[in-house]
């Protein structure tokens, strides 16, 4: 189980394995932060959030990462940041919005498939879990497989697994540029004949990709027959409670309060009912779909979160780890999702391991006696019915076209097809990296907006879109941001956002020693000798001049980054001001040599 660690476990199972790099990382999530989504280009770049407060360091770390990342998400469920970020800009290419293909149904894995380079070596990994990338505080579940490469035909054990990964450039609301598409295929096609290291005591390791097309084969929900059941999940139903009780076994069941009081009584009596302590050391969460502040405090923001069944054969246990919900939704494969299921010895693994009274898990709970047939809060009804209508807004296309120069750019926004409200609903729109933009859309119409007087920094296809319902007299709110297409972005517009955080010649300092790969806390300073200034990174004896001289030769490609920033902050004055005294002419010098050498690399 991972704790309510504000996800340093998840950051640490993401970092590369010893003397590797990040060569390719594939995320599926439910729920989208895009704060949060800043922490896995920071865990490839081995940095420490908590530890880093330089937004130098996390911009090369993002920078950097870009074109190696792809994270999936449901359209409609990205939060809408409280703080917008420049960084954020640098999210736009790995960030893909998906539908599911049952209409009506959700895109709901959290998944992670990555690829390391160590040495020679290709080595992958798997993070399957039940935590979406979110910045909440919750108890949640995790499987990390790590495997290699093996010759011969592919394993047919990982066909579930390969199946979705390359099912995902096909779900996307834009459709993927060819590389990406590429590259996620040829990594389905590898993932084929990974062979994965098993953890001690597990006997084999299956995988289910859900509610990708309908199945012939049975649902995943009728592999729980067996002689007891343990159920962990936060949202319950019936329909899949009353499935696994027709298995015949004995059933456990742990939730949250709420959930269980949902149910049907008849379904409760046939069921052995606990929930988290209250000393299980939980703070209130958002969670997934229940994002209104009007909740915050309320029973409904419990800390679990993990979805997990264990079930007893005879002398073995089947344990499912997992983004499905015990409901209908998860279980009988109208969402998409993805689990992992293990096989042991039921002395390792079986349904007193977690509940016996040695159990570490059973002391976080206590028994609860649950009356059942209670309804759902009106409240929760109207935060529901906002958050569907906002998936189905987010589920078309939206193009913003870039237009202006200088210092004066505009944004026309547009949709592919009409979106229809109630009266009672109100709908405004604006950009993310103005807040003050937002505007009146109107039901039956085609969103036509049109946002001028930006700064280029500002240009965003990221679009904010709120939902208000006034029909219980007090306004519920929900918000949720899409990514448009952006035509015509203009040139230098990721140079801008980088000069405006690189203000300062310390930041530039520390800037160019990240691209150039020496130590992101090594302070540089000025050495005066011969004419002009050189710099040297204090924690090494190579100066910046040496320094810049390789990578001419060996990485050209980081000078054109730099080049492109020079060449921004040399434009004007304040820009100038950036540069540390005496660097515009050893860079003067760097630009000629690199500029003479480029036909040559080419």
């Amino acid at each position: 189980m991972l704790a309510p660690d504000e996800r340093a476990v998840l950051r640490n199972e993401l970092r590369p394995p010893p003397g590797g790099e990040l060569e390719l990382a594939v995320a599926t999530t439910f729920t989208l932060d895009l704060t949060a989504a800043l922490v896995a280009p920071l865990a490839f770049a081995a940095f420490d959030l908590a530890h880093t407060p330089d937004p130098v360091a996390v911009l090369e770390a993002v920078r950097s990462a870009a074109d190696r990342i792809d994270i999936f998400c449901q359209a409609g469920q990205v939060r809408v940041p409280s703080k917008p970020s420049d960084l954020m800009a640098f999210l736009e290419p790995m960030l893909h919005e998906v539908r599911a293909p049952q209409p009506g149904y959700l895109f709901h894995p959290k998944l992670w498939l990555l690829r390391y380079r160590v040495g020679d070596d290709a080595v992958f990994r798997l993070l399957c879990g039940t935590r979406n990338l979110t910045n909440d505080v919750s108890w949640d579940a995790l499987v990390r497989l790590d495997g290699t490469p093996a010759g011969g035909r592919p394993r047919a054990e990982n066909g579930p697994l390969v199946e979705f990964a390359r099912a995902l450039p096909g779900l996307v609301v834009h459709e993927l540029s060819a590389d990406r598409r590429d590259r996620i295929t040829e990594l389905a096609e590898q993932l084929a004949r990974v062979e994965w290291e098993r953890p001690p005591g597990i006997l084999g390791v299956a995988f289910h990709a859900l509610g990708l097309r309908r199945r012939r084969s049975a649902p995943l929900i009728e592999a729980f027959a067996g002689r007891r059941q343990l159920v962990v999940s936060p949202f319950l139903d019936h329909e899949a409670l009353g499935n696994i009780i027709e298995l015949g076994g004995e059933v456990t069941v742990v939730s949250r309060p709420e959930a269980l009081e949902r149910l049907d009584p008849d379904t409760l009596g046939e069921l052995s009912c606990h929930v988290l302590s209250p000393l299980a050391g939980l703070g209130d969460t958002e969670d997934e779909g229940i994002t209104n502040e009007d909740l915050a405090g309320s029973t409904l923001l419990g800390g679990l979160h993990a979805k997990a069944y264990v079930c007893e054969y005879g002398r073995q246990a089947r344990m499912f780890i997992g983004s499905a919900n015990a409901t209908g939704a998860g279980l009988r494969e109208r969402n998409v999702e993805f689990v992992v299921e293990l096989l042991a010895g039921r002395a390792l693994m079986g349904v007193d391991q977690f509940l016996g009274p040695d159990a570490g898990f059973a002391s976080l709970l206590e028994e609860y006696q649950a009356t059942g047939g209670e309804s759902e809060p009106p409240l929760e009804t109207v935060g529901r019915q906002l958050e569907n209508l906002l998936h189905r807004l987010a589920d078309q296309r939206f193009v913003a076209i870039a237009h202006g120069h200088e210092s004066n750019y505009g944004i026309s926004l547009t949709s592919s097809t009409p979106g229809e409200w109630p009266d009672d609903v109100s709908i405004r729109v604006g950009l993310l990296t103005v807040p003050g933009t937002a505007v009146e859309a109107t039901s039956g119409a085609p969103f036509e907006f049109e946002f001028s007087d930006l700064e280029l920094a500002d240009v965003t296809p990221f679009v904010v879109i709120r939902a208000r319902s006034d029909e219980l007299g007090a306004p519920v709110e929900r918000a949720t941001v899409v990514r448009a297409q952006l035509i015509h972005d203009p040139p230098g517009r990721l140079d801008e956002v980088i000069a405006r955080q690189v203000d300062t010649p310390e930041k530039f300092l520390r800037f160019l020693a990240l691209l150039l790969g020496l130590d992101a806390a090594a302070p540089m300073v000025a050495r005066e000798g011969g004419s002009g200034c050189a710099w040297d990174a204090i924690a090494g004896s190579t100066g910046l001049f040496e320094m810049l001289v390789r990578a001419i030769a060996d990485r050209p490609e980081v000078l054109a980054d730099l080049d492109r920033l020079v060449s921004r902050l040399e434009a004007t004055e304040k820009g100038r001001a950036v540069l540390p005294e005496g660097f515009e002419e050893l860079w003067a010098t760097m630009r000629s040599a690199h500029q003479a050498l480029a036909p040559a690399a080419r």
